[in-house]
């Protein structure tokens, strides 16, 4: 599966490997974990006061880790595989476009910058390209397409409903991280 870009003439296209664009999700991820963490208030801080106390660093890290380790994954199992398994890296996609629309609307709602909206532009960036030079010309069926928004929007609900209502205030997020390390 390509993104096939036409350029001008007829004859003139670009073919980028989908894979690449998947890549590109995952990248634009590493940089709105950054955006989260560096910006004037951060998404820790912010969750503390907003919704849920006792949020912090450990549980920020440990979500996160994971969620970038499925998304490396995901890619990895594609590029191996192929075919109907660019669903699970389409989902992450789709995940990581609705979590950016999560902070247009906390931006707007609390009329202040919300941290991760800046990398979530080059989320939607990335899925503009796809659906359009991908999944329009037939490179990604739509049933693919389909299934893959579907997962994506239950992932976005099922992380940030517990997120912002507080309810994952009972999840243990304290790994010993000496234990790994063997220090």
């Amino acid at each position: 599966m390509n993104v096939v870009i036409s350029v001008g003439a007829k004859d003139a296209t670009i073919v980028i490997p989908i894979n690449l664009a998947l890549w590109g999700f995952v990248i634009a991820y590493v940089i709105h974990i950054l955006e989260e963490s560096i910006l004037p208030e951060v998404f820790v801080d912010k969750v503390k006061r907003l919704y849920w106390p006792q949020y912090d660093w450990t549980k920020f890290f440990g979500f996160n880790a994971l969620l970038l380790s499925v998304n490396i994954a995901s890619v990895i199992n594609y590029e191996s595989l192929g075919g109907l398994w660019i669903i699970f890296p389409l989902s992450l996609a789709c995940e990581r476009i609705f979590n950016g629309f999560y902070h247009l609307v906390e931006t707007i709602r609390t009329k202040a910058f919300s941290s991760g909206l800046l990398s979530s532009v080059i989320t939607w960036i990335l899925g503009y390209l796809v659906i359009r030079y991908s999944v329009m010309k037939g490179e990604i069926s739509l049933l693919q397409f389909g299934i893959s928004v579907s997962i994506g929007f239950v992932l976005f609900v099922s992380m940030i409903i517990p997120l912002v209502t507080g309810k994952m205030k009972n999840i243990k997020w304290q790994p010993n991280l000496r234990s790994y390390f063997h220090l």
